[in-house]
């Protein structure tokens, strides 16, 4: 490579890093302030996620199956989903308390490689390694998406994936070479398979308008190319199945396989106020969940573009292809039959049109055949295209400012629009400032720094309207009290039983959050056994099974710790329940729960949980596992009971008597927490404010013929129904636990290896329980010889025990994972010979 070359690329690189630098300097983001961007997906999910991959490449422990997800899970979908970049290998430079750093220093490192791939693309396709290029790779680098989603950090290896994709499809029509196309598809989907699958639809989409641009159908090559294309594209996505097998696999459980018609009616998408998005603050970090499609690409660009079909310096034919292609990916984002097809066949929950990267490096490449062309030499063009582009984005802002009013008009609220006169005044001055300077270009390149300069100031203006709307965290709190709970966990592991769990209800490290922190995930951050989870890959069954037992769930991808009771942290094997009050972590330890596998009563294979039913279902599990008839749970009596009116709600007031000693629990369905409140004895409960759906709600300890009173203030209908109010009689439980503890595995292996290993003297023949969910990943093994596991009790596993001494070995292998490495391995084999023969008879059928 010629020294010119490399200096072109290494720029290329460098002035993204200069750039995303500048703008972290500026808002006081780590590496360069304490500010953390402890928000959104990256607070709440990937720094927990990229904290275990961290511990798992430092400790060379690299196992497939957490404790630490819920009840337990296949790790694998998570690792596929978020982990598999590259980049990611730099955690190790890092302590787990500067996680949050590692991840700022990620997302600078693959927007600068952004730049250096997309200048790659443009010196390949135009044939020039001119600096004018990156007037366009800084737009693509800091395109609408990238600025509206970059804490979502494992995407962005698309898009450098993106520019690599295209120039193989560009090298394959040119010259019938496929090995950079079959490898950067390969590698786009081992890197994040979601995206990976876009950019195979796009693939196509490029592939029918390079042949379009080049007249393939004319040449006598045209079959060998597209078969090569076809060939190449299916080998590149077979020898992803390593990934994808195991992937679809684990996906298979969760909820994102339900099937909703909705989402295939061709309904519109958005309206004229998506105009907006392509100006400077088109969105919000507030509206990140919804909004129009993140399409921004600069008011250099957005001239350039419409000056392509403006322009007589370009031909109808040229403009015709590129309407094609721009046409097709507008139609992808605006039809909602055709935007869910892109979305692997869901609508997105939250963060819509994660395709419109396609669409701006289309816009961001047409635009550069304009500049290529010469459009910047015609007054009229320039004029046109950039009165154009000012019309769309006062159309869009008069569109957003307009629709709010007249819905007033009609009499309904408010809708929560923003109209920003300062971003759309800015943009109307950057087109005209950028309309004299494209013009003045084509009179002296030296304008083309005032270009550059300009393009630098809209992609760090626009980048940093989605930042200021978006609180941070603190970098140094988020060390300490990491460090503080982090040293508190290891101390409670090291004192505890293997193969139980730990509760962490009140978290120190949530002063470091800027928003409510519910904990979700740290489990995986802390590497502890726990109960919740936030995450995609979330099963449906453990969720369900949870829910019956009157856990809470916000929604299909969490699942809490809260609603748990007495009984159901034994049956669970919760061991510890730790919480920082008054700046010191206080623990509750109960070592009489039995560990995650126990002796239970054949009763155990007919048990069935109900819906709504949650305390009727814990008490009868109870009965299951112990086989007896005893009431574990037992109604309070309702002395009596008032409904009167509190504003737009109700209020009930119910007079109890407690019936036995022990802890009183509240449950009904279906209430809304968020919209209630709850009073003791005329005491409010403190609740979170979260808590948007049913859950178990203890309501304290209480002697057997205690009065008590309970006030609800709700818009849901209640009754006069003691069921509402049970109390756990501690006598008849704490007997049972003691018994079930006593016939409990002796879990003699750590749980981070993908194996538990247990030894239990068994008396009479009995199913095993296990607090683990049912997966056909476990193999379960008593005195070597493989035995069944039975799924029970809604998504939990139990095998059948004999009579005398049994060492129990359930080891886990990730359902998928063997046969996908067997296609992987085909596949790549079935390339280099494709390789072989292409050789040998393309040059034969050319001729």
């Amino acid at each position: 490579m010629r020294k010119h070359n490399v200096l072109y690329y290494l720029m290329a690189f460098f002035i993204n890093l200069f750039l995303i630098s500048a703008i972290f300097y500026y808002v006081g983001l780590v590496p360069f302030g304490d500010g953390n961007f402890l928000t959104s997906d990256l607070g709440t999910q990937y720094i927990a996620f990229l904290t275990e991959l961290r511990r798992q490449l430092v400790t060379g422990n690299i196992h497939l199956y957490l404790f630490s997800q819920s009840l337990g899970d296949n790790f694998f979908p998570i690792i596929s989903y978020y982990l598999l970049s590259p980049f990611n290998l730099i955690l190790v430079l890092f302590t787990s308390a500067k996680v949050p750093i590692a991840a700022d220093v990620i997302i600078m490192l693959k927007i600068s490689t952004m730049g250096l791939t997309m200048a790659y693309f443009l010196a390949k396709y135009f044939k020039n390694t001119r600096y004018s290029n990156y007037l366009f790779t800084v737009a693509y680098s800091f395109c609408g998406f990238v600025a509206s989603y970059f804490y979502d950090l494992m995407w962005l290896d698309a898009l450098i994936m993106l520019p690599l994709v295209a120039c193989g499809l560009l090298k394959l029509i040119d010259k019938n070479k496929v090995g950079l196309y079959y490898f950067s598809l390969f590698l786009a989907i081992v890197f994040n398979y979601y995206l990976g699958y876009m950019l195979c639809i796009f693939s196509i989409c490029f592939f029918i308008y390079l042949a379009l641009e080049s007249n393939l159908l004319q040449k006598r090559n045209r079959f060998v190319i597209i078969r090569n294309f076809l060939v190449s594209s299916i080998l590149a996505g077979l020898s992803a199945a390593f990934v994808l097998i195991p992937t679809f696999a684990g996906m298979m459980k969760t909820a994102k396989t339900s099937f909703d018609v909705f989402n295939y009616l061709p309904s519109a998408r958005f309206g004229f106020e998506a105009f907006t998005q392509l100006g400077i603050g088109g969105n919000t970090f507030a509206q990140r969940l919804h909004h129009g499609p993140s399409v921004f690409m600069t008011t250099t660009v957005l001239i350039l573009l419409l000056g392509y079909f403006f322009s007589k310096r370009v031909t109808k034919q040229d403009k015709e292809h590129a309407f094609f292609l721009i046409g097709v990916l507008l139609l992808s984002m605006f039809v909602t039959t055709f935007n869910t097809v892109w979305h692997m066949f869901q609508n997105p929950a939250g963060f819509p049109f994660r395709n419109s990267f396609i669409f701006s490096f289309i816009c961001i490449f047409i635009a550069h055949k304009a500049f290529s062309a010469g459009v910047f030499k015609d007054a009229a063009t320039v004029i046109y295209a950039g009165c154009t582009a000012g019309i769309l984005i006062s159309v869009g802002y008069l569109t957003e400012w307009m629709i709010p009013k007249l819905i007033q008009q009609m009499g309904f609220g408010k809708p929560d629009n923003e109209y920003n006169s300062y971003y759309f005044a800015l943009t109307l001055l950057c087109i005209t400032i950028s309309a004299i300077f494209i013009y003045l270009y084509g009179k002296n390149k030296y304008f083309g720094i005032v270009l550059m300069l300009l393009v630098s100031f809209e992609v760090g203006a626009n980048f940093t309207s989605v930042i200021d709307t978006a609180g941070f965290g603190s970098q140094s709190i988020y060390q300490n009290q990491y460090k503080q709970e982090a040293d508190v966990l290891t101390d409670i592991k090291h004192d505890s039983e293997i193969g139980h769990r730990i509760i962490v209800s009140k978290s120190g490290l949530n002063k470091a959050f800027p928003e409510q922190y519910n904990n979700y995930n740290d489990p995986i951050l802390f590497n502890i056994n726990g109960l919740s989870l936030y995450s995609s890959t979330l099963s449906q069954d453990t969720l369900d099974t949870m829910n019956k037992l009157g856990y809470f769930s916000r929604n299909v991808r969490r699942i809490s710790y809260l609603g748990g009771t007495e009984l159901t942290n034994t049956l669970f094997g919760v061991d510890d329940d730790i919480g920082q009050w008054s700046h010191t972590y206080e623990i509750e330890t109960d070592y009489s729960s039995p560990s995650l596998g126990f002796l239970t009563s054949p009763d155990i294979y007919d048990f069935q949980l109900m819906s709504g039913r949650a305390l009727d279902n814990q008490n009868r599990l109870w009965q299951a596992i112990n086989g007896t008839n005893t009431q574990y749970f037992k109604n309070a009596k309702i002395n009596d009971w008032t409904k009167t009116k509190s504003g737009k709600k109700d209020l009930y007031e119910y007079d109890l008597t407690t019936t036995t000693t022990g802890e009183l629990y509240l449950y009904t369905e279906p209430i809304n927490y968020v919209h209630s409140k709850i009073y003791i004895n005329g005491k409010k409960v403190k609740m979170s404010t979260l808590i948007n759906s049913t859950m178990v709600i203890d309501l304290g300890n209480y002697d057997s013929g205690e009065k008590v009173k309970i006030g609800i203030r709700t818009k849901q209908p209640l009754e006069e129904d003691p069921g509402y109010f049970k109390t756990l009689d501690a006598a008849e439980f704490s007997k049972s636990k003691n018994t079930i503890r006593q016939n409990s595995l002796n879990i003699t292996s750590r749980l981070n290896h993908d194996t538990v290993r247990g030894d239990i003297d068994v008396k009479r023949a009995s199913p095993m329980l296990f607090s683990i969910p049912f997966d056909k990943g476990w193999k379960a093994f008593d005195n070597g010889k493989q035995v069944k596991t039975h799924q029970v009790v809604g998504n939990l596993t139990a095998i059948d025990l004999k009579a005398g001494h049994h060492k129990i070995v359930l080891k886990y292998e990730v359902p998928g994972l063997k046969i996908g490495w067997i296609i992987t391995v085909i596949s790549v084999i079935l390339f280099g010979l494709f390789l072989i023969v292409k050789q040998k008879i393309d040059p034969k059928m050319e001729d």
